[in-house]
């Protein structure tokens, strides 16, 4: 595979922790962008990029950069993959695809017109090997009758916008993303959703942005999961979208119910998914541990290991998918019809939640 030169948008903590250090390592890292332009020299410095931007029409406009990595706050996903579009730039870009269907479809549009290859992230669930056997271990256990998908923590702390209605569109948008693109991928549409949603906490604390932007340096990393791990939050935010929501998706008669919240505050205790089906069950104990249990007809089995594959963080998984698509000339799994469809549901579950009506999808 060769080295695809990329520029990334976006120097916070997704990029840092995860994007930049690995695109530095396998593939040419040309340029950083960020509109906190402390922010994007930290980045460039600490990860050895060549050019670093404050404005993203410089990036697009930089001839060698081939591909970008689309990571800035929420609201502005959207508008930058439809101009990474129209400038031929290939492109990942981060979940959400959009903060409406409107965002999504232009996106969608924008880029097929465009021709150019785009993964839109969480693609974990077409590239990890994990997702893979368990979509591959579905026809044992029977026809799918129900099953529960969880996926949360104590909330993220290094910025407001998660918290804020408009710009960022609370857990549904950062966490219950996760297991839609799972029971889409694993099931299709559901044929209807119904869902709730609450604020828990209105009240949160995050980290000042210039405590965040100091943090980018190189004695901070490998010392905690987030290179500003020593930091505390100490700024007041006032939460306006749900940090706690619970949907049920429909697939004729089988229901699917998906957890999603910033107040799992302890290791979780239950499974993260169980799917149970006419003739067994299956649990992944952890999505980030390759392990994946299975009952069929009473005779239990484990897989792990070799039987299931290396384990690695989707970031990486995107970067190198992008690039093979790239090389080869073929559109990727994680496309936009596949996010634009991701969306739908999202959104779907948004409206039900906040208007307390169930949503018919197809």
């Amino acid at each position: 595979m060769r080295k695809i030169s990329f520029g990334v948008l976006g120097c916070g903590n997704v990029a840092n922790n995860y994007y930049l250090p690995y695109i530095a390592r396998v593939h040419r890292l040309v340029a950083v962008c960020d509109v906190i332009i402390e922010r994007a020299v930290r980045s460039a410095e600490l990860w050895g990029a060549e050019k670093w931007y404050d404005d993203s029409e410089k990036l697009f406009k930089d001839e060698e950069v081939e591909a970008v990595v689309i990571l800035t706050s929420f609201s502005s996903h959207a508008r930058l993959a439809v101009r990474a579009a129209e400038e031929g730039k290939h492109y990942i870009l981060q979940k959400p695809m959009g903060l409406n269907l409107k965002e999504a479809e232009e996106v969608k549009d924008k880029t097929l017109k465009s021709g150019v290859k785009a993964v839109i992230e969480p693609s974990e669930p077409l590239l990890s090997p994990l997702m893979r056997k368990l979509k591959g271990l579905l026809p044992e256990i029977g026809k799918h009758s129900f099953s529960i998908w969880h996926t949360g923590h104590g909330g993220p702390t290094w910025s407001a916008d998660f918290f804020d209605n408009e710009k960022g569109g609370g857990v549904i948008n950062d966490l219950m993303v996760y297991d839609v693109t799972r029971t889409f991928t694993f099931f299709g549409l559901p044929k209807k959703i119904a869902a709730q949603g609450s604020i828990f906490m209105p009240v949160r604390y995050v980290i000042p942005p210039e405590k965040v932007t100091e943090s980018i340096r190189k004695d901070t990393y490998g010392r905690g999961v987030y290179y500003f791990h020593d930091v505390k939050p100490s700024v007041p935010v006032q939460v306006t979208a749900y940090d706690n929501v619970v949907a049920v998706l429909e697939y004729d008669g089988a229901e699917a119910t998906l957890i999603s919240n910033f107040t799992t505050f302890t290791r979780l205790k239950m499974p993260s998914i169980q799917i149970y089906g006419s003739r067994g069950s299956i649990a992944v104990p952890r999505v980030f541990e390759a392990q994946i249990k299975v009952e069929v007809n009473g005779k239990m089995k484990k897989l792990g290991g070799k039987e299931i594959g290396k384990l690695r963080k989707y970031y990486e998984l995107s970067v190198d998918h992008l690039a093979e698509c790239i090389e080869r000339d073929v559109d990727p799994a994680p496309s936009v019809e596949w996010g634009f469809n991701v969306t739908r549901v999202l959104a779907a579950i948004n409206e039900s939640a906040k208007t307390g009506k169930a949503i018919s999808i197809v």
